[in-house]
């Protein structure tokens, strides 16, 4: 399913990539949050679309609409700017060819456009891409390049849609804690559309709301969650990287006031969070060198 707001210029590539994987059996749906842009043309174009047009509070909330009436019992989730590769969803029926599976990940690749032509900047693969807590805390979360059992997105209660810049990466570390049987896949699944205003390539000011959004998330978590619980502990190590994020990122738009601000509050919600942060640095940039050189 894909959740769309004026993506007129991306939408009709997107829903090709899905066509170009042969599956007569596919249910495509379309979330429009009231796309004012020539979308609304677009996807009148392709008859066989489910769409769903109507205002929506934010990106997740869009999703989980499109999630309540997915009937199928494999769900992918495509952005309206990223495309599928070719032979992703064969890939998945063979790793789904396992009744034990509950979800299946492969590869994500990472492309821009110049002069007109597509330019692949990185493949990411294995570790770099893994269900894991060091890649939803510090690295890269790779919802997209993953299919999922209906039954599990159930079980995982959706997106949380109060997290508007953050709620991927909450997905993600809710899916590391339920623990679920993942069927790893050598193929590209998604392909990555870098652009401005593109949230997996933030930047700017986005990144500081980014960075805001990631420390709010972490701390709404862990007043919400038991104390003494593994979950708790998980998103306890969340708050901390973030923590120190946000004063890198403030530090380096010259907001040492604001740097020190946050410095401070984390400190008085968690004495420990300088060392939680520091434990992560080291994997944190070797993995950002590994996907830097990955191509």
């Amino acid at each position: 399913m894909t959740p769309c707001l004026n993506r007129a210029a991306t939408i009709g590539a997107a829903i090709d990539s899905v066509l170009a994987q042969g599956h007569d059996s596919v249910e495509h749906i379309i979330v429009d949050g009231g796309s004012t842009d020539g979308t609304a043309a677009v996807l009148a174009r392709y008859p066989h679309l489910i769409v769903i047009r109507e205002k929506d509070r934010n990106l997740y909330d869009a999703i989980n609409k499109g999630l309540r009436v997915v009937r199928g019992g494999i769900v992918g989730l495509l952005n309206s700017d990223d495309l599928y590769a070719r032979g992703a969803f064969a890939a998945a029926e063979a790793a789904f060819a396992d009744p034990a599976s509950d979800m299946a990940l492969g590869a994500a690749e990472f492309f821009t456009e110049q002069d007109g032509r597509e330019v692949t900047t990185a493949r990411l693969a294995g570790a770099a891409v893994a269900l894991s807590e060091a890649n939803v805390i510090g690295g890269i979360t790779a919802m997209n390049a993953a299919f999922y059992r209906r039954a599990l997105i159930e079980r995982l209660g959706g997106f949380d849609d109060r997290f508007p810049l953050s709620a991927d990466k909450d997905f993600w570390m809710r899916l590391v804690l339920l623990a679920p049987r993942v069927a790893a896949m050598d193929a590209t699944v998604i392909r990555y559309r870098s652009h401005p205003g593109s949230l997996t390539f933030a930047a700017g000011d986005l990144r500081d709301k980014l960075s805001r959004h990631l420390l709010e998330t972490a701390r709404t978590r862990v007043a919400e969650l038991p104390a003494g619980s593994a979950d708790r502990a998980a998103y306890r190590r969340w708050h901390g990287w973030a923590t120190g994020y946000r004063v890198l990122v403030q530090a380096r738009q010259g907001r040492i006031g604001a740097a020190l601000a946050s410095a401070g509050a984390g400190f008085a919600a968690d004495p420990l969070w300088l060392a939680r942060f520091l434990a992560f640095l080291p994997g944190h940039w070797l993995g950002r060198a590994g996907r830097r050189g990955a191509v």
